[in-house]
């Protein structure tokens, strides 16, 4: 180490600080950190609302808005009203949103060591490749036998999904029994 440096940075100051400090500047300081602490608790508070995982129910309408969409989608692509940019786009909507109930659907089935919701996962994936062939253009848009088909796999999912609420609401029941 540079010996300059190091006598600079051992060196003190000639000045001691003051005994006693001003309580007002105490006060301002404590109420700085005050308001730090508490945008920190709103930051992690607004994190973990926006990484929590949805309860069962509210999934599974999700699911079914999803379902609701893809028939709404493959009629007017059967229809023709779509032009291949508007195509296009909404079949990256709909790609992004099944991969997004894949992630959810995943991360509860992990967090809840749940196989039936991990099979939801495989069907909502087996939904996104079909859908995926569009957004890559291995399937044209007057095509719409795979988008019938991702359709039928998310209402598969959601039916499989009914069951998992059923049984659910069984559990529950006989757990308050006890």
């Amino acid at each position: 180490m540079n010996p300059y440096l190091f006598t600079l940075l051992t060196e003190t100051s000639g000045t001691a600080a003051p005994s006693g400090t001003d309580p007002v500047r105490l006060i301002i300081e404590y109420v700085i950190y005050a308001a730090i602490i508490v945008v920190g608790i709103l930051i992690l508070l607004l994190l973990r609302r926006k990484t929590r995982l949805p309860r069962h129910g509210e999934l599974r309408g999700k699911l079914a808005a999803f379902s609701e969409d893809l028939e709404s989608f493959r009629k007017e692509t059967e229809s023709g009203s779509f032009t291949r940019l508007k195509f296009m786009k909404a079949m990256s909507k709909l790609v992004y949103r099944a991969d997004r109930f894949i992630y959810v659907t995943d991360r509860m089935a992990d967090k809840e060591r749940d196989g039936e919701i991990g099979s939801v996962s495989v069907l909502l994936g087996q939904a996104r490749t079909e859908l995926a062939a569009y957004k890559f253009g291995t399937r044209g848009m007057q095509d719409s036998d795979g988008i019938g088909a991702a359709q039928a796999k998310v209402t598969e999912s959601v039916s499989l999904f009914d069951r998992i609420l059923a049984r659910d609401a069984q559990l529950k029941a006989e757990s308050t029994k006890k």
